[in-house]
């Protein structure tokens, strides 16, 4: 049923929120981005394009994802653009502009990406940054709730004016799927109330 992308006007009829969803692979770092509270084999296709001995194809095993980010925009049109531009620019970095992405990222004294148990940070460290340039490129106000604050990195990278930084409602020793259903309706609620007074 989820395995391909979703229109604004479907997310909003189907009761989903203006959101872009970030998850992060426990094990390896790698970050999948959703346009639903879950991830599936469609996003996780379009996504890697051209897996590699450093950057394997993930799968979708529910036990190594773990909810990073939740970006709440504005209105559906702006979180499926910038849906969109977070996925162009993993594009970019894993094809088009490989060289470039390799020659930046930080390696070990063995002049590997990873670190303990083969842990890439460079990957969540990226999608972060696209996080950070896609909001700036397009001037989308939004909320991004973290797992963990400290994630965002320096306020120096972020355009405050733009970007507001909160941690999940609650830590994560429930369910997750009840903090991304809370954040989910929280959002839904805001944008009737601005809809509301348009």
């Amino acid at each position: 049923m989820s395995n391909k992308f979703r229109s604004a006007k479907w997310l909003e009829k189907n009761g989903f929120a203006p959101q872009v969803y970030l998850f992060r692979n426990i094990e390896s770092g790698q970050v999948v981005y959703s346009q639903l509270p879950h991830l599936n084999n469609y996003q996780i296709k379009q996504q890697f394009k051209r897996p590699n001995w450093e950057n394997k194809k993930p799968t979708k095993r529910r036990d190594i994802w773990q909810i990073m980010a939740v970006a709440d925009f504005e209105s559906f049109d702006k979180a499926v653009v910038a849906y969109n531009g977070l996925v162009e620019l993993r594009y970019m970095r894993d094809v088009t502009k490989r060289k470039e992405a390799e020659s930046m990222r930080k390696r070990n004294s063995d002049g590997n990406i990873w670190y303990s148990a083969q842990f890439r940070p460079s990957y969540s460290q990226e999608s972060i940054a696209d996080l950070s340039a896609v909001v700036d490129e397009f001037k989308f106000k939004t909320k991004i709730y973290w797992e963990d604050i400290w994630r965002k990195g320096d306020d120096k990278y972020w355009n405050l004016d733009l970007a507001q930084h909160l941690e999940f409602p609650q830590k994560i020793l429930v369910d997750r799927s009840v903090i991304l259903n809370e954040l989910r309706e929280n959002s839904r609620i805001s944008k009737f109330k601005r809809n509301s007074k348009d």
